[in-house]
């Protein structure tokens, strides 16, 4: 609950400042794992879900925030143009702080989010990116992370991971 589109506003804000005045990326990366969990429900929003551990404990697919212009300008971003926007974002905060396992572990799910869009027309694509979100879930658990939540997900996700992967192979 809440207003995503005002919480996305002042994380922007929040970013553009931190740039102006040369803070280092690495103290803020959270802030965009936390931009990507909040495009990543937007992305799953009303005609699906995205699960998953965010950096502040988690995301549903529920937006409180107000209507009008802000639903307009939500509308005008398709669900892939928001996964683009959610993958690039958790990619910026992997990239500042690799040591992010919930970061890691959202890429991951918006990856596979893109592969299954993509399933019904493209084996190829699905197979890489189960290889690509795979990836992704082996750096959240290959570091000293603290985050039993992203850790739990990350195991349970390679093994469905491993399990779609087998699946594919047997279709073809």
């Amino acid at each position: 609950m809440g207003d995503r589109s005002g919480c996305l506003r002042e994380y922007e804000k929040f970013l553009s400042v931190a740039r102006m005045h040369d803070v280092d990326p690495t103290l803020y990366a959270e802030v965009h794992s936390n931009v990507g969990a909040i495009y990543a429900m937007r992305a799953g929003g009303r005609k699906g879900r995205i699960d998953g551990a965010s950096s502040s404990g988690g995301y549903d697919d529920d937006d409180g925030g107000k209507e009008g212009e802000e639903e307009e300008e939500e509308e005008l971003l398709d669900r892939a143009e928001l996964r683009t926007r959610a993958k690039e974002s958790f990619g910026m905060a992997v990239g500042y702080r690799p040591d992010l396992g919930s970061a890691w572990v959202n890429l991951a799910l918006v990856i596979l989010s893109e592969g299954r869009e993509s399933g019904a027309n493209d084996g190829v694509a699905v197979k890489k990116c189960l290889a690509e979100a795979r990836q992704c879930c082996e750096r959240a658990l290959g570091m000293d992370n603290d985050d039993e939540r992203s850790r739990a997900l990350a195991m349970r996700l390679i093994g469905d991971i491993d399990t779609m992967t087998r699946q594919l192979k047997r279709k073809t």
